[in-house]
Order: C-alpha cells, then structure tokens, then sequence
C-alpha cells in the first residue's frame, strides 16, 4: 500500500455535527454507508471537540484531580470500545478503570462514591439497561458521563449526534473509541499525568486520522481478496493489551458475518486452548505486541501497522503514526473484512427498522 500524504485540518471554534440523513445515498446498504462515511464523521466530531490544539469538555462538571475510578459501562456491541478506553484511562489518566457491561453493571457490586466517575455508554439514556445505571450512579454520589447517539448535551452528556442504521456497529464504534480517547487524553492533562505539548502532538495527530481510514477504504480490493480466504471454521481472533479489545470487537463483527460464534482469545494465553490454530486472525498494533503475538500463535493473517514488518501469512497493513489509534485502524480493516464476508453470505446489513439508533 502506498502512503498519503499528511492533511491537517481547520479547526472550528464553533462547530456543529450535522445529524445524518436515514437514507443510503449512492450506498447499496446502511453498513457500507457507515463505514465508508467514518472520515467524515471523525472528522466532524474533532472539529466539535478540539480547538486550537487543545480538548474542550469544560461543559462537563467533573473535576478531574478527585476522580480515584473510573468505570465504563457499555451494550455489548461496545464492550470493545469499553475495554480499549479503560486501557487509555489507565495509560493517560493514570487512574484505574474497568469496562464492564452494563447488565453486569447493574448485577454486580462496583465501588461507586463521589470519588468514582461512571461513564455510559448507549444508543440513548433511556434504553433500560443505561437508565438503570444512571439511577444507581446517582444514587450514590458517582460522577457521571453519558455518551450517547442523540441526546442533547448537558453538563453530565456527550452526544455523537450520529444515527445507526446498520444492522452491526461500525461508524458508532468508531465514534466512541474517539471520544473515549479524547476524554481519556482531557483527563490525563487536567491531572498533570501528560503534558500540554503531548495532547497538543496528539490532537494534530488525530486530525489526520481520517486520511488514515480513507487509506484503508481505499484499499478495499487487497481486504476482500484476503477476505475471501477466512472460513469460519475454527475461526479465532486475537491480540494483545488494546488490541485483544480491537479482536473482541472484530469477534462481533464476524460473528454477524458468518452468522455463527466466533471468539477472542489473548495471545498470550490462546495456546492454552483446545483450537485449531490454522485460521487465526492477529492484530498487532506496536512491535512489542507483534513479538507476543508471534510467540503465542501462527496467524493465517496478521492485521499490522506499516513500520511493522510481516514475519508470516498473510497480511493486511495500515499507514500508521498514530500509535494511540493504531487498534481503531485495525478493527476498521476488521469491518471491511466482515461486510465482505457478510455480502457473500447475503446476510441482512441494516436495521430492520430505519433509524432506530
């Protein structure tokens, strides 16, 4: 694959994400929409949030220096997103975090207090599984962070402004591991664990995220010929650190495709398991976990930044310099290798009802 050259953007002071039509355009289907439209709602969603290098959620009332935890609540379509957050969390905020369901949020006994931020995450704050925690948050002094499709913002809400019509998460995925990370980035400079000039390095960066991902759509006929040899049988995904939480996301992804379970395990643990390693798909976002990865299994396909050169099988790179969203480039080329496979199969790529999201 070739390189792009590099395209930083003008940064609004007062930006404003357009709601997205329910209808396809020149798409044939909501999920190819959606994916192929990621640039431009990333793009979007970092004019609406970064200005003159620098993040702004002042709107939020949370005061970072007394947050001791941090739980990530999610439906199960964003446990990824969730788990790829709480590792930034930790990473940038140095503050501990856990990414958990949020049925199992609601069932089980999570430390909340006025210490504890609470982060949600769903299509609206009033499906039932999110209200729910939203009232055991409050109840008990908890901070809380929404972030949701549609919902107006307010001083405990971030809204995607963003409608899902496909019938499996893409471009919503994409969103909140966005704006988790930026959260992430706010909260690790409010609380002097990065430096002014590391989030300002970080969001010149990000802003060339969408050239990234048009790299990858550009390249569409390399993943579908790959995409053609994956068979479901004994099919395992796997990785490392953010990138096991990038494989579960991509477990969900050919889940759907193949209509039948497939699974995620560690590298580092996936010899520990009675599975034909002949049809493993690794993502590798940094050297450190490929060496893991290449000590763990052989992969039939490794799904890697550029600068990491393939030692094995097939492979799939992306352009890379962004390590911080290296695991959201991998799970994109995990989309386009699942709505391949999905189209092959005629399975049914969008909601049965338009705009539920």
């Amino acid at each position: 694959m070739k390189k792009k050259s590099k395209k930083f953007l003008k940064k609004s002071r007062d930006p404003h994400l357009d709601i997205p039509v329910t209808d396809r355009g020149d798409f044939p289907d909501f999920m190819r929409k959606e994916i192929f439209t990621q640039p431009q709602l990333i793009e979007k969603l970092c004019e609406k949030y970064i200005w003159a290098e620098k993040i702004h959620f002042e709107h939020l009332k949370i005061k970072a220096e007394k947050i001791r935890r941090i739980y990530i609540a999610s439906n199960a379509c964003d446990y990824g997103a969730a788990l790829s957050g709480a590792y930034n969390f930790e990473v940038l905020a140095d503050i501990p975090c856990a990414a958990c369901l949020l049925s199992e949020f609601n069932f089980s006994n999570p430390i909340l207090d006025k210490n504890t931020l609470v982060i949600l995450i769903s299509a609206s704050k009033d499906d039932m599984p999110c209200s729910q925690a939203r009232i055991r948050a409050e109840k008990s002094g908890a901070k809380i962070v929404g972030i949701y499709n549609r919902e107006q913002e307010s001083e405990d809400s971030l809204s995607l402004d963003f409608i899902e019509n496909a019938a499996v998460s893409t471009a919503a995925y994409t969103l909140r591991y966005t704006v988790l990370t930026l959260l992430a980035l706010y909260i690790g400079e409010k609380n002097q664990v990065i430096t002014e000039l590391y989030i300002r390095i970080a969001t010149k960066m990000l802003m060339s995220l969408n050239d990234k991902i048009k790299y990858i759509l550009e390249n569409e006929y390399l993943i579908r010929h790959i995409s053609s040899k994956i068979s479901c049988e004994n099919l395992v995904l796997t990785g490392t650190n953010v990138d096991l939480a990038a494989a579960g996301y991509a477990a969900y992804l050919f889940s759907f495709a193949f209509g039948r379970d497939v699974r995620a395990f560690a590298a580092g643990q996936i010899n520990s398991y009675p599975i034909n390693k002949s049809n493993v798909i690794g993502l590798a976002s940094n050297e450190n976990f490929y060496a893991v990865l290449n000590d763990s299994v052989q992969c039939r396909v490794h799904i890697i930044p550029k600068s990491i050169p393939s030692k094995s099988g097939d492979f799939i790179d992306y352009d890379d310099s962004i390590p911080l969203f290296n695991p959201l480039l991998g799970s994109v080329v995990c989309q386009l290798m699942a709505y391949n496979i999905a189209k092959n199969n005629n399975t049914q790529l969008e909601q049965s009802k338009s705009g539920t999201g």
